[in-house]
């Protein structure tokens, strides 16, 4: 009896151990294959056929990684969407912007102010240099720059009646804003604020953060907003209007970079005139969308 105890005690400790060797074998297989895979592809997936619990773990993650793959598409596809969407709603303000800031410089011609013609196009081939060429974010104070020489072109045509004040404190100038932001909206209470006043117009261009959000507000001394307007504002700009495109694109640019819960908010100041501030996330570092990391 005793014999074949000590040859069936040999035989299970051998199992033992070439089955333990076997699921050790077969996990760093699969510990392999996880630490190698850096794209999802036809080589990311594991076929094991050797265990009946390593088989069904693979076939659950091969399921996993085609899910991933198939969400990854999916973001792929909306931020490629969102990126197309908003050069289309840049491309929109550059045109807007040409046409009247080259009406502005045909009265220059008329007049016969050489020396100010020649500033006001080379101001303005800056400003569509930056709106054309470069990345989609500046920092405020390069945004500044581009707002300066805006105002430039502007008091050539209005002269005294137009005053634009700017207090932005510097410690927020290094950090980053979507290009064609500040500008679009000064143009806008320009030529829906100031210029429909008979006094002398006034635009206050503002700065100021709580530390986690940066506010940017643009008031004028004009007419102000109607009440139907700031009813409709959310409303209507789901949907492309029929005015008002600056500021459409510019509250549709920064819900599709940061969400929701950032863009524009339109009110009326309290004695006369419209304010519109910009809300969006304090950043130090450009922010563009991003692709879904490395999946392919």
């Amino acid at each position: 009896l005793l014999f074949p105890s000590i040859l069936a005690l040999i035989a299970i400790i051998g199992a033992t151990r070439f089955i333990s060797r076997s699921i050790a074998d077969e996990f760093d297989y699969f510990m392999e294959k996880l630490n190698k895979t850096k794209a999802i592809n036809n080589d990311a997936f594991i076929h094991m056929e050797s265990s009946i619990e390593f088989s069904q773990l693979s076939n659950v993650y091969n399921q996993t990684l085609s899910r991933i793959h198939a969400l990854s598409e999916k973001i792929h596809e909306q931020i490629l969407t969102k990126n197309i969407e908003i050069e289309s709603l840049q491309a929109q303000i550059n045109p807007h912007f040409l046409y009247n800031t080259l009406n502005c410089i045909s009265g220059l011609v008329d007049m016969d102010r050489k020396e100010e013609c020649h500033h006001a196009l080379t101001a303005l081939a800056d400003i569509e240099r930056m709106s054309l060429k470069g990345k989609p974010f500046s920092t405020i104070e390069e945004a500044l720059y581009y707002v300066k020489e805006y105002t430039y072109i502007q008091k050539l045509r209005f002269g005294d009646n137009l005053s634009i004040l700017i207090d932005i404190p510097k410690s927020l100038y290094h950090y980053y804003i979507p290009k064609l932001i500040i500008q679009p909206l000064i143009e806008n209470a320009v030529i829906h604020g100031t210029s429909k006043i008979s006094d002398k117009g006034i635009i206050a261009l503002l700065g100021s953060t709580d530390g986690i959000n940066l506010q940017i507000c643009v008031k004028d001394n004009g007419p102000g907003f109607s009440r139907e307007f700031l009813e409709d504002f959310s409303k209507s700009f789901q949907q492309k209007p029929a005015t008002s495109y600056g500021i459409y694109n510019i509250d549709k640019r920064l819900k599709l970079y940061y969400g929701e819960d950032h863009g524009l908010i339109l009110q009326n100041n309290e004695n006369s005139g419209a304010c519109i501030i910009v809300r969006l996330p304090l950043k130090l570092v450009e922010k563009p969308i991003e692709k879904a990391g490395n999946l392919k």
